[in-house]
C-alpha cells in the first residue's frame, strides 16, 4: 500500500471512530446525559473559581455519578439559570432554596445543605439588637437571585425594612463597608470564602446574636422535564444511602479542607458553623 493510501487510511479511521464516539453520546439515553447548572458568587457551595465549580455541583455530581452516565455542570446567573432550566436547556439546577413560588415549576430533591443565617454588621456598629423586630426600620443586603425566608420577606413587604440587591454577595459586603448597609444577610461558612476574596478582613465583621432564618438548600429538576421524578427519586435514594454510611459528610470535609486547609475558624457563632446536621 502506497504512503498516500496509508495516511488516507488512517484519516478514514480516525473520523470513523470520532463519528461513532459522538453518535454514541447523541444516543445516550437522557437518564444519562445530566446537564446541570449553578450560580456564581456563592462560594463555598458554587461559584466559577472554585474546584467542580463549587461544593454543591461537586457533592451532587458525586451522588448522581454512575458507569455510562455524562455529568456536565454550567455556571450561569441565578435568575438566568433558573430560567433557562424551564426551558429545557438543563436537566436540574441548584443550590436553590424551596419556596412555594418555586415549587409551582419545580420537584425539590431532599436538603443537601441546612445552614443558620445571622445578620453581619460592621465591626464598629453600635446596634444592638436581639431578634428579627429590633431590625425594623434599617437598610440589608441580600443579592438578587437570593431568597428571603417568610418572616423577613414579610417584613419588607410591610415597609419594615428595606432591602438593596447587588449582584453578588462581594458587593454587599464592600456597601456594608461603606455604609451603605446596616447589616448583609448570609451564614458564617458563605461569610467566610466572601469576605476572604473581599478587601474586608473577618475582623471588620460581625454577626448579630440570633438566628435570622434557617435554610435548607436543595436540587431542583423542572417537573416538566420527562422522567423529572425519577431523577429525583434517584438522587433522594444514592444521598439517603451515601448519608447512612457516612460518605455525605466525608465528601464535604474532605472538599472544604482541600479548598482552606488553613481555615481554623469561620466568621460567626461556632455553634451556627456552615453547614447544619
Amino acid at each position: 500500500m502506497s504512503r498516500g493510501l496509508i495516511h488516507q487510511s488512517m484519516v478514514f479511521c480516525l473520523f470513523a471512530a470520532l463519528a461513532t464516539s459522538i453518535t454514541a453520546e447523541v444516543n445516550k439515553p437522557p437518564n444519562d446525559r445530566l446537564k446541570l447548572v449553578t450560580g456564581p458568587h456563592y462560594a463555598p457551595y458554587a461559584a466559577d473559581y472554585l474546584p467542580h465549580k463549587g461544593l454543591a455541583p461537586f457533592l451532587v455530581t458525586q451522588i448522581l455519578e454512575k458507569a455510562e452516565r455524562t455529568i456536565t455542570v454550567d455556571i450561569r446567573p441565578w435568575k438566568r439559570a433558573y430560567r433557562e432550566t424551564l426551558k429545557g436547556q438543563y436537566d436540574a439546577i441548584l443550590p436553590y432554596v424551596e419556596t412555594p413560588i418555586r415549587e409551582k415549576d419545580y420537584l425539590f430533591s431532599v436538603a443537601i445543605f441546612k445552614a443558620n443565617a445571622y445578620a453581619y454588621v460592621r465591626a464598629d456598629s453600635e446596634l444592638d439588637a436581639y431578634s428579627l423586630k429590633e431590625l425594623r426600620g434599617l437598610t440589608y443586603c441580600n443579592p438578587i437571585g437570593f431568597t428571603d425566608e417568610n418572616a423577613l420577606a414579610a417584613m419588607r413587604a410591610n415597609g419594615h425594612i428595606t432591602r438593596n440587591t447587588p449582584a453578588n454577595l462581594k458587593s454587599c459586603f464592600q456597601m456594608l463597608k461603606a455604609g451603605r448597609v446596616d447589616f448583609v444577610k448570609t451564614n458564617p461558612l458563605v461569610a467566610h470564602y466572601v469576605v476572604g476574596k473581599s478587601d474586608l478582613s473577618a475582623d471588620a465583621l460581625k454577626p448579630l446574636p440570633f438566628v435570622i432564618e434557617t435554610v435548607s438548600l436543595h436540587l431542583m429538576v423542572p417537573k416538566k422535564r420527562p422522567g423529572a421524578e425519577e431523577l429525583i427519586n434517584e438522587f433522594n435514594r444514592r444521598f439517603k444511602t451515601m448519608k447512612q454510611t457516612g460518605r455525605i459528610e466525608a465528601l464535604e470535609k474532605e472538599y472544604l479542607e482541600a479548598l482552606d486547609p488553613a481555615a481554623k475558624s469561620r466568621i460567626g457563632p461556632n455553634a451556627a458553623g456552615g453547614l447544619r446536621r
